[in-house]
């Protein structure tokens, strides 16, 4: 696979086929039609034992998992009970030098400190940093900041 102008190749994974076809076209509308992602309609879960078992390794994850939710075959999640194993797991296919992991979330129930310490658990070893906060959109007036979703992010 070729490179992108700053050397990153992508994998797209979602359970969700709708969520990959809408991604696809956010890529092209963004003039990435043609950067190096692969786009993968599979659980998360399953993907991640894929590649430990493959001893594919990633310098960088983001992770934007639903509250509840079925994998492409029909594998249930509850993000309650599912999220911190897929981390533990997650771990296991960082690289030696991994830069980030980016944990996103919008369900209610966590806040940004509850996804930072689920970070730290799998991080607690590595060199790094961690931090949290809340994502918002500047309303239209540039005025009001309007929440919506939380964060946590460890970064080397």
């Amino acid at each position: 696979v070729s490179q992108s102008r700053y050397g990153a190749e992508v994998t797209h994974i979602d359970a969700s086929k709708p969520s990959v076809a809408r991604a696809k076209e956010n890529a092209f509308l963004s003039g990435l039609a043609e950067a190096p992602i692969r786009w993968i309609v599979d659980d998360a879960l399953d993907f991640v034992r894929r590649e430990i078992k493959r001893g594919n390794k990633y310098d960088g994850i983001i992770l934007d998992p639903p509250s509840f939710g079925r994998g492409a075959k029909g594998q249930v999640w509850k993000i309650e009970e599912d999220l911190l194993p897929l981390l533990k797991r997650i771990k296991q296919i960082l690289s030696d030098n991994p830069v980030a992991l980016v944990l996103n979330g919008y369900s209610s129930g966590y806040s940004s400190t509850t996804y930072k310490q689920l970070l730290k658990t799998i991080t607690k070893d590595l060199n790094g940093e961690l931090s949290c906060g809340e994502l918002a959109i500047k309303e239209s007036s540039g005025v009001r900041l309007l929440t919506s979703g939380i964060f946590a992010r460890w970064e080397n």
